[in-house]
């Protein structure tokens, strides 16, 4: 118990080698502490050895079965591993474990995004927003999912949650100005393309897009300035636009 408490008191403090060498000498007493794999596990994740996280959090996992916090932390070291299937596996048991683990079902949905699961993602974030109904990310990212399915309306609520819950929230702004677009409507569109500059001024897509918009309601200028400033970003799809519609004469 010592080596293991000042093992998390360095760790605190950034000194994860040595707090693994304290956590090391506790398994060496106590080769069945799951406390000592378990915070080995986590600081070896911390410090970007996955793979060494995944073992010590099995380890874990075998001496205390019980423990959904182990089975948590090895479904987001094997998510960032990209092992997406075998993550959700050990989501599902700390969500068995745990029934309200929130950001078991937060990462669940997280990890369903990234295989295109984008109705059970939603069901993921639906619980989330039950348990926590402030939960501005849940709110975006289940719009997002909603947007991929097609559900724009569904999927503009969430966002106008996410706004109502923090204004400042570019993306959010930047989503639902995408969705705006799809739907026609322009102006809307613009507005929200403004409003994430306004908070994101280096956020070249939304110059771009902006630019689009305005260019539908033949804002022509308005346009060209607009893709103007997205190419100076970075957005280089903007120079032929800026070259064959603006006459700006862009890298030739």
């Amino acid at each position: 118990d010592f080596y293991i408490k000042r093992g998390i008191n360095k760790a605190n403090t950034g000194d994860i080698e040595s707090a693994i060498i304290d956590y090391n000498k506790a398994i060496e007493i106590n080769p069945n502490s799951a406390d000592a794999y378990y915070n080995r596990a986590y600081d070896k994740a911390k410090a970007g050895n996955l793979e060494g996280a995944i073992t010590d959090y099995s380890k874990s996992i075998e001496i205390a079965p019980k423990d959904a916090d182990a089975y948590f932390h090895r479904g987001n070291a094997k998510k960032a591993l990209k092992q997406y299937k075998s993550a959700i596996i050990d989501y599902n048991n700390a969500i068995t474990i745990n029934p309200k683990y929130r950001d078991a079902y937060y990462n669940r949905g997280n990890t369903k995004l990234h295989l295109k699961q984008f109705l059970q993602s939603i069901e993921d974030y639906s619980k989330v927003i039950i348990i926590n109904p402030n939960y501005t990310d849940a709110y975006y990212n289940r719009g997002f999912a909603k947007s991929e399915l097609e559900d724009y309306s569904s999927a503009i609520n969430d966002y106008n949650m996410v706004i109502k819950l923090n204004g400042k929230y570019a993306d959010a702004y930047y989503n639902r100005g995408h969705i705006k677009y799809s739907s026609l409507d322009y102006e809307g569109a613009i507005k929200d393309y403004t409003e994430t500059i306004k908070l994101n001024p280096s956020h070249k897509h939304a110059y771009i897009n902006r630019g689009i918009a305005k260019d539908r309601l033949l804002d022509h200028k308005g346009a060209c300035l607009d893709w103007e400033q997205g190419y100076r970003l970075g957005a280089q799809r903007a120079k032929k636009w800026l070259n064959d519609e603006c006459n700006a004469k862009v890298d030739q």
